[in-house]
């Protein structure tokens, strides 16, 4: 339940994306921040394997 405050993990992280979706919804970004989440991700999974 702490990180639900504000302040708190979880809180801090939502705030964080949905400020993130907005900008792109306005800007039409939105297809550049998913290939960037994607390479992001692929670069994790190559990193712990």
């Amino acid at each position: 339940m702490r990180d639900l405050v504000p302040g708190g993990y979880l809180f801090t992280h939502a705030l964080f994306w949905t400020v993130i979706a907005m900008v792109a919804i306005g800007t039409n970004a939105v297809p550049i921040i998913l290939s960037v989440g994607l390479v992001l991700l692929a670069l994790e999974s190559i990193g712990k394997g």
